[in-house]
């Protein structure tokens, strides 16, 4: 296969991710767009832990992207991916994000108290998350292909 062939392929991929993780995410009122920040150390790994609504941005991507059939022989590839963007953008706590309700202006709000600071993940965002996601998924499993649904 050639290179550009391969470049031609894992563009294609990258938006078809993107895509399936905006389709994914609007199933989930879409809270995977905005993630508290500045939990306090225990919260945060309590709710790490499942057993809530919030999910660590990389069991989301295990689940949307490398899919239940190769997650427990490649689930590090979505926490490497999620330790790089870490990284690139400064943030020093996994982002955690609530599958039921929109947290921003949503069900967190409600009481009309303002939410504590919340940060928002961009598209930006999502290609570089998914870019490392496909990298890392052509050296763990080389058969692995993008779910479509």
């Amino acid at each position: 296969m050639s290179a550009l062939h391969r470049t031609m392929r894992r563009a294609g991929t990258v938006l078809a991710a993107t895509a399936a993780i905006t389709l994914a995410g609007s199933t989930m009122a879409s809270a995977h767009h905005c993630y508290k920040v500045e939990w306090q150390e225990a919260a945060h790994r309590a709710h790490s832990k499942g057993n809530s609504a919030w999910m660590p941005l990389s069991d989301l991507g295990a689940t949307f992207l490398i899919g239940p059939e190769y997650a427990q022989q490649c689930g590090y590839v979505a926490d490497d991916a999620v330790a790089q963007w870490m990284a690139a953008k400064g943030v020093t706590q996994e982002p955690l994000i609530h599958t039921r309700a929109t947290i921003g202006s949503g069900s967190y709000y409600k009481k009309g108290v303002a939410p504590k600071p919340i940060s928002y993940l961009e598209d930006d965002d999502f290609g570089m998350l998914t870019m490392a996601i496909v990298d890392g998924m052509a050296t763990c499993a080389p058969d692995w292909e993008m779910p479509m649904e």
